[in-house]
C-alpha cells in the first residue's frame, strides 16, 4: 500500500523540539487515510514501565480524559494488560460520561485501542474514533507491519528519553557516581573471594544498578569526543566494556557498501585473538540480527572469524537505514544473554557509535571549510585513506630525496599522537598542511 510506505516514511529520527510536529502529521494522515474522527496517541513512559502518558492527537474536541492510565486500569489499561485490540460501541449520549472517557464529540462511534508491541512490550497505544469497525482492517499484513514498525519507532523514543534522562542525572552526580561505583566494584571483588555465599545474594540486587551506572559512565564518556579524542575514547569504551564483562577481546565494526570495516578494537595481554581489518560476515548472520533486533552470540566458525574455539557476543547498532554497526567481544564460552539485560547491552553501541556519528559530522564539515580555504588560497590538495601506510603516501615523491625519511618520521608521529593537524619540521623544504581525520589523510599544499 503506497499510503503505508508514505505513513513509515514519517517514521524517521528528528530533535525532540521536532517530534510533536511529526507525531502530530502523522496522527492526521491517519485520520484522513482512515476516514476517523479522531486519533489519539498514548506512550509507554520511559522511568515508570507500568505508566502510559498522552502524546499526541489529532480530531480533539477537546483534552481527553484520562490524559494518563495504568496497566489494567480502565479500558485503555485493559488493552495494555490483554495486549490485543479492544473495540466498543459509544452512543453520542455517552460520550464524555467518566466511565467511557471523552475523546470527541460525535453522534455514535466504535471506539477501538490498538496496542503496538515491539519485542513483546507494549510500547504505545492508539486509539481511534470511527464510525464503523475497522477491527478486519487492522488483521491484514500490511498494517500489522506498519504497527510494528510504529512500535519499534516508539520504542526507540523512549529509550532515547529514558538515556538522556540518566545523562542528566548523571551530569549532576557524575562524580560522586564514579567515586561510589569503584568503591562498590571492589567491595565486590573483595567480597567475591572471603564471603561468596552473600556476596551473591547481595549481586542478585546490585546488578541491575550497577549496569545502569556502567551504562551511564560509558554514554558520559563519549559524550566528551571529539575528532582529537575519538580513537583513543574509542579503545577505552572497549577495555572498559571486555573488562566489565570478562571477555578476551573486542572491536567495532561499521557497515559500509560492500564491506565491513574495523574502526577500533582492544585485546587483553595475554589474548592472541585478533580482527581483521576487513570483515565479509556470512548473510544468514546479518539477516539473523535485522529480524531479531537483539544481542545474539555465535561461535567463531559461524561468525566468519579466525577459529580458535572462541565464542562472539555481537551487540548491533541500528538506524534507519537499518543494521549499521556492531560491537563484538570474544569470550572462551557462550555468553548467557539474559533476557531483562538485553536492552543495557544494546547500549554499548548506542554509545559508540552515536559518538562516532556525530564526530563524522564535524570532520565532513571540517573537511568542507578546507575544501573553500584550499579553492580561496589557490592551494593544490591531495586526499588519501586513512589506512594508507605513510611510505605509501603518493605525494612523498614532491619531498626532497634527502629529507624523505624525516618527512616520513614526522608525519608517524604526529598520527601516534593522534594530532588533528600537521605541518612539515621548519628544516624540511614543503610549504603544506596535513589534516586527519577519522577517514582520510586531508593535504593542502602552496607553490
Amino acid at each position: 500500500m503506497n499510503t503505508l510506505r508514505d505513513l513509515e516514511e514519517l517514521l524517521v529520527p528528528v530533535s525532540d523540539t521536532d517530534l510533536p510536529g511529526l507525531l502530530q502529521g502523522l496522527q492526521a494522515k491517519l485520520c484522513v487515510e482512515l476516514g476517523v474522527v479522531a486519533s489519539i496517541l498514548y506512550t509507554d513512559d520511559p522511568l515508570d514501565a507500568d505508566l502510559y502518558r498522552f502524546e499526541v492527537g489529532s480530531g480533539l474536541a477537546r483534552e481527553p480524559t484520562p490524559s494518563q492510565f495504568r496497566i489494567g486500569e480502565g479500558f485503555l489499561g485493559q488493552v495494555v494488560k490483554e495486549r490485543r485490540l479492544l473495540g466498543e460501541r459509544f452512543p453520542g449520549e455517552a460520550l464524555g460520561s467518566p466511565a467511557t472517557s471523552a475523546i470527541v464529540e460525535a453522534p455514535e462511534v466504535t471506539l477501538l485501542a490498538i496496542p503496538l508491541i515491539y519485542q513483546d512490550h507494549v510500547e504505545g497505544v492508539w486509539c481511534i474514533a470511527a464510525e464503523k469497525d475497522l477491527t478486519p482492517l487492522f488483521k491484514q499484513d500490511e498494517w500489522q507491519d506498519f504497527l510494528y514498525k510504529w512500535a519499534a519507532y516508539l520504542q526507540s523514543i523512549r529509550s532515547r528519553r529514558y538515556i538522556q534522562s540518566l545523562l542528566e542525572r548523571s551530569q549532576v552526580q557524575n562524580q560522586e557516581l564514579i567515586t561510589r561505583e569503584e568503591e562498590l566494584r571492589q567491595n565486590l571483588e573483595e567480597l567475591a573471594v572471603t564471603q561468596e555465599e552473600m556476596h551473591r545474594a547481595q549481586l542478585l540486587l546490585a546488578k541491575q544498578s550497577e549496569r545502569q551506572n556502567f551504562i551511564i559512565d560509558l554514554f558520559t564518556l563519549m559524550a566528551t569526543a571529539n575528532p582529537d579524542s575519538f580513537r583513543s575514547l574509542a579503545r577505552i569504551l572497549l577495555a572498559q566494556s571486555i573488562q566489565y564483562f570478562r571477555a578476551e577481546a573486542g572491536g567495532a565494526f561499521l557497515r559500509e557498501e560492500t564491506t565491513w570495516r574495523l574502526l577500533s578494537t582492544w585485546t587483553r595481554k595475554k589474548s592472541h585473538l585478533s580482527l581483521p581489518p576487513k570483515w565479509d560476515p556470512p548473510f544468514f548472520l546479518t539477516e539473523a540480527l535485522e529480524k531479531l533486533r537483539q544481542a545474539v552470540c555465535y561461535p567463531d566458525v559461524d561468525v566468519g572469524f579466525e577459529s580458535n574455539g572462541s565464542y562472539w557476543l555481537l551487540l548491533p547498532y541500528y538506524t534507519t537505514a537499518g543494521l549499521t554497526g556492531l560491537i563484538c567481544m570474544a569470550f572462551p564460552e557462550p555468553y548467557p544473554i539474559e533476557a531483562e539485560g538485553t536492552r543495557d547491552l544494546l547500549h554499548i553501541p548506542i554509545a559508540y557509535f552515536s559518538a562516532y556519528e556525530r564526530i563524522r559530522k564535524e570532520e565532513e564539515a571540517t573537511v568542507r571549510a578546507l575544501d573553500t580555504i584550499a579553492r580561496v588560497s589557490e592551494a593544490q590538495v591531495s586526499i588519501e585513506s586513512i589506512d594508507t601506510p605513510v611510505e605509501e603516501l603518493p605525494w612523498l615523491t614532491e619531498v626532497p630525496l634527502v629529507q624523505r625519511q624525516a618527512y616520513i618520521a614526522a608525519l608517524r608521529e604526529a598520527l601516534t599522537q593522534q594530532r588533528v593537524l600537521w605541518t612539515p619540521p621548519e628544516d624540511i623544504a614543503c610549504r603544506e598542511i596535513v589534516v586527519f581525520t577519522n577517514k582520510v589523510f586531508y593535504r593542502m599544499k602552496w607553490r
